[in-house]
């Protein structure tokens, strides 16, 4: 009979249950075996159930897609989770081996401890003690590895390299994952090497790449080790560190490796290239690849230098090595862009198939109004890019100019399935002064100005290339040529070309719609006839921007268009595009707190933004979610089986809860007053403590009952002449509040609390409290909302004001508030805008790591009570700190303030989303 969802959850609770009642030293390596199969559990079983109902809702059940839309959408899911599988296994043989060996070990670890234990046990003599676990000292050794000394005369499958890093001002510059508490890949666990950080001493140096394996550190081995065990030997080797890795050989029919020589001349280096970080050519692979040879240049020339070859290095003349894998594309074309006069290219011959990169643009469909634009088509496939690039690069394409969607329709019909014309970075590798290539081009070919005669093969992608123009007679041109398509392996169409006919029709007075169909009607073999007119092309791209611009101005109605919408919001999310499968170009990577300047809003599916990083800086053009999409995805999610268990907050507390003369309304307290804590916040050390009074927010107490999902918050820019209160949530915040007054005592500093509860003679008012004679005037100014934070202590009402908070601000002071979340809107409604800083602990370890006090049980309901703070006010947070260490987490915040201080700042605006 089929499992169903909740009785799979109900056997994860059961066996979380079990493991929570193990609690004796006895019980360590059971425990610790029970947590191995729940992370295998959670991470295969409950994510292959977050995939599938989440592919079924969004795509199957979505009745906008056409069946063509859904069939490439299945597809594409069906091909990640093949190559998933693929890689598993993979894995799984490439560690059979030292997985054995490492079962052995700790089977025999465990019959060694639970001898120790029997012979403690029987020993009537001698009494049984609880010893804390000893930590693991690694020991001094050498780096080679029993399990490989029988591979001899270099038939091990490993290979091993020592690579030696200054750590200095920017750290190591490379993130692990693995260790025996948290394998990485599968049950191996290997130190791996997940992330080499740009800039860095890791990536300044080259060698190190992702899914390398650390051996030792300074030879201090670190294999079979936890990852905190690991952590702590790089923490603590010093300025300079050693790492002795591993990593696995490449088979014997691998691709070898292959050094070419290029003298570049009057035609350049003469080659293009694709791919990268973000722009991946090859689906999983962040490599650039060449895919085209251009005919006179010094690739051409030399004749080694082949389409799909893999450009893995340049060597410079003074024996400088700039590596190429795993870069973002134009990294990659700055560093061909530098060579000068000679340049040795370290190239990976390869044996992929030109098939793959023509079929891997009609993966990934788009929404159908997303990509309806003004006489912009994909030949063959009915799908329409953007021109809004200032004839810059096509979308997508790495540039540095805008690559934008247009803001008008086409008036033809759809020609068929919407595809997107290239999520893949494409740049020619040439020298050039014309103004008609894009700004990282190197070079230009001689192109006859004369009609000449082309004969394209429809290949998968259809014919590839791009078309724009059919206005009022103007022509019809190549926008765009898709890197690896039909037209880009003949070699000769190029973009700037005017199509003067197909197959003998003529196109010279022929709208954007006749064209079309013309090219799509041609059967399998093409012949066109062409004319280079770079100088038309730019002057109708130029038109055609003056347009869009006089219609955005409101100023012109030339252009049959809906306005595109554009406007500033404040990220409430993180976003990784290379994560997201179903993204048509170019995605924007952006955190929680991020300002995005949104350049187009009209798409219900995808927005165009660019991350605003200063005044008046912002980073290039790319695709994010919209509101609508990223939001109905959670809501999908939220559906699903959820990993997290179910324990709840102490309702005897809340019940203990009264009301302020009956009125639904609550108020939270501040460290100020020590004996009073309000209901989402505990001590830092996890103890909980018995409300000594009432305490209450502000809030309607229905708020709760549905789950807010949050995307994005409209924001505008705002000039202030205060000094921006600070709130930290989280743990730690106690800490790094004494901290910040501590180190800063001129720039953070506290606001004077309200009471009414009688003056003592030690006390001066103003200094210690701000004595309130009138308990009834309290009461009216809280419901009035002139208090951020109130409640009640022994028949006597205490608060901070919002007038105190503005007299330490306006003094140019930060105020610090230990506050709950609720403040955080009530200072937003006062025009006192907060920097709310959310501490959020990478894990339960993490909690105890950086507490050392606190048990287990007391970490584990910190870390909960986060999690549930985050959700009920993520969307008020200006920014989320995690980190390793206090110190680390202490300087980030120091950062966030100052670079959130003002006088500038952007703020929530009333414009709807």
């Amino acid at each position: 009979m089929p499992v169903k969802k909740q009785e799979a959850h109900r056997a994860l609770e059961l066996l979380e249950d079990y493991h929570s009642r193990l609690s004796t030293p006895q019980d360590h390596a059971l425990r610790s075996a029970i947590e191995r199969v729940i992370r295998i559990f959670k991470s295969r079983l409950f994510q292959a159930l977050l995939d599938i109902q989440e592919f079924y809702e969004l795509t199957l059940l979505d009745e906008t897609k056409t069946v063509q839309q859904k069939t490439i959408e299945t597809l594409l899911i069906a091909s990640k989770w093949e190559h998933d599988n693929a890689v598993k296994t993979n894995e799984t043989n490439r560690i059979k081996q030292q997985e054995y060996q490492q079962q052995q070990e700790e089977l025999h670890r465990q019959q060694q401890h639970l001898l120790q234990m029997q012979i403690l046990q029987e020993d009537s003599k001698l009494p049984i003690i609880d010893l804390p676990e000893a930590k693991l000292t690694l020991p001094k050794c050498p780096v080679s590895n029993s399990d490989d000394t029988k591979h001899l005369n270099g038939s091990s499958p490993w290979e091993y390299d020592e690579i030696s890093l200054a750590r200095g001002s920017t750290g190591l510059g490379f993130s692990i994952a693995g260790g025996t508490d948290n394998p990485h890949i599968n049950l191996d666990a290997s130190i791996y090497i997940t992330k080499v950080i740009p800039g860095g001493a890791a990536h300044a140096d080259g060698r190190l790449q992702v899914n390398d394996c650390i051996v030792a550190v300074n030879e201090v081995r670190v294999v079979n080790v936890t990852h905190g065990e690991a952590v702590d030997a790089l923490k603590q080797a010093g300025e300079q560190v050693t790492l002795h890795i591993r990593r696995k050989k490449p088979p014997v029919h691998a691709p070898k490796l292959e050094e070419i020589d290029l003298l570049k001349g009057n035609k350049g280096l003469g080659f293009s290239i694709a791919g990268g970080i973000g722009n991946q050519h090859i689906p999983g692979d962040n490599g650039i690849y060449v895919t085209k040879i251009m005919e006179g240049g010094a690739a051409h020339i030399d004749g080694r230098l082949a389409v799909g070859d893999k450009l893995i290095a340049v060597l410079t003349p003074t024996g400088g090595e700039r590596n190429l894998e795993n870069v973002v594309h134009e990294e990659a074309v700055a560093t061909l862009k530098a060579i000068t006069n000679r340049a040795t290219l370290i190239v990976q011959k390869t044996n992929i198939l030109q098939a793959l990169a023509n079929s891997i643009s009609n993966l990934n469909s788009l929404s159908t109004n997303a990509m309806n634009n003004v006489g912009v088509t994909m030949v063959d496939n009915g799908s329409t890019d953007g021109i809004g690039d200032g004839g810059n690069g096509a979308p997508g394409d790495g540039t540095e100019g805008d690559v934008e969607f247009s803001m008008t329709r086409s008036h033809s019909p759809a020609l068929g399935l919407e595809t997107s014309p290239s999520r893949y970075a494409s740049s020619n590798v040439l020298e050039t002064g014309m103004s008609t290539d894009p700004p990282h081009a190197v070079s230009s070919e001689d192109i006859t100005r004369l009609p000449r005669t082309i004969v394209i093969r429809k290949g998968a992608s259809g014919l590839g290339f791009n078309i724009v123009g059919g206005e009022d007679g103007q022509g019809i041109y190549v926008s765009y040529v898709l890197a690896g398509g039909a037209a880009d392996l003949g070699g000769e169409l190029k973009r700037g070309d005017q199509l003067l006919s197909v197959n003998g029709t003529s196109l010279t007075n022929a709208s954007h719609e006749d064209a079309a169909q013309a090219l799509k009607n041609a059967g399998g073999t093409v012949t066109l006839e062409v004319q280079y007119r770079p100088e038309d092309y730019n002057r109708f791209e130029q038109r055609i921007q003056e347009l869009k611009q006089a219609v955005a101005a409101g100023t012109g109605t030339l252009l049959r268009t809906s306005q595109k919408r554009t406007l500033h919001v404040r990220a409430l999310f993180d976003y990784d595009p290379n994560k997201d499968d179903g993204l048509p170009t170019r995605g924007l990577q952006f955190r929680h707190g991020d300002i995005l300047h949104v350049t187009n809003a009209s798409d219900d599916e995808w927005w165009q933004a660019r991350r605003v990083i200063g005044e008046d800086e912002e980073e290039s053009i790319g695709i994010i979610p919209s509101k609508r999409r990223w939001e109905r995805k959670q809501r999908a999610r939220d559906r699903s089986v959820k990993f997290q268990g179910h324990s709840c907050a102490n309702n005897n507390n809340l019940e203990k809860i009264a009301t302020l003369d009956r009125k639904k309304k609550n108020f939270s307290f501040s460290r100020r007053f020590p004996f009073m804590k309000s209901k989402d916040e505990k001590n830092e050390d996890g103890s909980d403590q018995e409300p000594f009074m009432l305490c209450y927010t502000q809030e309607d107490t229905n708020a709760e009952a549905e789950e807010n999902i949050i995307s994005y918050e409209s924001v505008h820019r705002l000039q202030i002449s205060y000094t921006r209160p600070v709130i930290i949530l989280g743990p730690l915040k106690d800490r790094i509040n004494d901290d910040l007054i501590s180190e800063y005592p001129n720039k953070f500093g506290s606001c004077v609390p309200h009471t009414t509860r009688p003056k003592r003679d030690y006390e001066v008012d103003g200094r210690d409290y701000h004595f309130i004679s009138s308990r009834e005037q309290m009461e009216r100014d809280i419901q009035n909302h002139l208090f951020i934070e109130a409640g009640q202590y022994n028949d006597n009402l205490y608060g901070t004001s919002v007038a105190s908070v503005r007299e330490v601000a306006e003094k140019g002071k930060h105020c610090i508030l230990d506050v709950s979340g609720n403040a955080i809107k009530r200072l937003q409604v006062a025009q006192l805008y907060p920097i709310a800083i959310f501490i959020k602990p990478m894990s339960i370890e993490s909690i105890m790591e950086m507490n050392r006090r606190m048990t287990e049980e007391q970490a584990k309901k910190t870390y909960e009570r986060t999690l549930k703070m985050e959700q009920e006010f993520g969307e008020y947070f200006t920014s989320i700190v995690q980190g390793e260490t206090i110190e680390e987490i202490y300087g980030k915040v120091k950062n966030i303030i100052w670079s959130q201080g003002g006088p500038t700042i952007w703020v929530p605006s009333k414009e709807s989303l």
